[in-house]
C-alpha cells in the first residue's frame, strides 16, 4: 500500500515535470514535440538581437533564436544559434539577415532562402548579414536633419549678430544727430503748420483759379476769334493804304516836300519864339503911365 503510494507520488511528480518542462518551452516560443534543426550563423556586431526573438520566412515564423555565444576572445565575434522549427530545404548559400521587426527597433531573423547545389544540413553555418532598417534609415536621416539644423542655426546666430551690430550703429548714429533730428522735426512742425495756416489763402486760390476757368468757359471762343481776325484785316488794309500813298497820313509819311515844309515851320516857330523871349518890347509895348498913348495921339 505504501509503495503503490510512493509510485503515484513519483508518477504524478515525472508529470508535474514534463508539464513544467513544456510550459517553460512554451512560453519560451518552442514546440517540444516537433522536429528541431540547429543552425548558426556569425556577426561582428547582432545590433540588439536577443534569444528567443523569432526566425521567419518571408514574414512566417519558421524558429527562433536559441542561444547567442562569443566565438572567441580574440576576434570577439557572436555565433547566434538558430532552431528551425519547421521542415523547410534551403541551400547553405541562403542568408540569416538580423532586421527591425517593429518601429521600436525589437530585432529578429530572416532567412533568405537562396538557391544552391548543397541543401544545408542541422549543425551548419550559414552566412550572417545586417539589414538596413528603418531605424538606422530614420538615424541617417536625422543625422543629415541635425546637420542642416546646425548650419541654420549657424547663419541665425549670424544674423542676429548683424542685427544687432545695425541695431547698434543706429542708435549710434541717432544719438550723435539727436539735436540735428530735433531740429528737423520742428522744422517740419513749423512748415505744417505754416501750411494750415495758408490753407484759407490756397482755397481762395483755388476758388479765384475755379472761377477764372469759368468765365473762360463762358467766353464764346468762335466769336471772340473772329473779331481778332477781323482787326487783324483791318489792319492790314490800313497798312496797304499807307504803302500806297492814299489818304493824308501816307502822302506826310510818303511825300519829302510835305516833310520839309514842316520843318521849315518847325524852325520858323523855333527862331520866332527865341526872338520874343531875346526882344519882348519889340512886340509887346506896356506903359505904366500910359505915356505913350498921348503920343500915339
Amino acid at each position: 500500500m505504501n509503495k503503490s503510494k510512493e509510485l503515484i507520488i513519483g508518477i504524478f511528480a515525472c508529470i508535474s515535470l514534463a508539464i513544467l518542462y513544456w510550459g517553460i518551452n512554451f512560453l519560451k516560443g518552442e514546440n517540444v514535440f516537433s522536429q528541431k534543426n540547429v543552425f548558426y550563423a556569425v556577426y561582428e556586431n547582432v545590433d540588439g538581437l536577443t534569444i528567443s526573438r523569432p526566425v521567419t520566412v518571408n514574414g512566417f515564423k519558421v524558429g527562433q533564436v536559441s542561444n547567442i555565444n562569443l566565438h572567441s576572445k580574440q576576434i570577439a565575434d557572436l555565433i547566434v544559434e538558430v532552431t528551425i522549427e519547421e521542415d523547410i530545404n534551403f541551400s547553405t548559400s541562403s542568408l540569416l539577415e538580423i532586421y527591425d521587426s517593429d518601429i521600436l527597433g525589437a530585432k529578429s531573423l530572416e532567412l533568405i532562402m537562396i538557391q544552391g547545389a548543397k541543401i544545408a544540413q542541422s549543425g551548419d553555418t550559414l552566412k550572417g548579414s545586417i539589414a538596413t532598417g528603418l531605424t538606422s534609415e530614420v538615424s541617417e536621416q536625422f543625422g543629415s536633419v541635425k546637420v542642416g539644423l546646425d548650419q541654420l542655426i549657424i547663419s541665425f546666430d549670424k544674423v542676429l549678430k548683424e542685427v544687432k551690430d545695425l541695431s547698434n550703429t543706429a542708435n549710434r548714429i541717432l544719438l550723435n544727430n539727436e539735436e540735428k533730428l530735433n531740429t528737423s522735426i520742428y522744422s517740419i512742425e513749423s512748415i505744417a503748420s505754416e501750411i494750415d495756416n495758408q490753407a484759407i489763402n490756397i482755397n481762395n486760390i483755388i476758388d479765384n483759379l475755379s472761377s477764372f476757368t469759368d468765365t473762360l468757359n463762358s467766353i464764346d471762343v468762335h466769336s471772340f476769334s473772329n473779331k481778332i481776325i477781323n482787326i487783324s484785316n483791318q489792319l492790314e488794309m490800313m497798312l496797304v493804304q499807307l504803302n500806297k500813298g492814299d489818304g493824308s497820313l501816307a502822302k506826310v509819311l510818303n511825300e519829302d516836300s510835305i516833310y520839309i515844309d514842316l520843318s521849315n515851320t518847325i524852325k520858323s516857330m523855333d527862331e520866332l519864339l527865341n526872338d520874343v523871349r531875346q526882344n519882348p518890347k519889340k512886340y509887346i509895348n506896356i506903359s505904366l503911365w500910359g505915356g505913350d498913348k498921348k503920343n500915339a495921339k
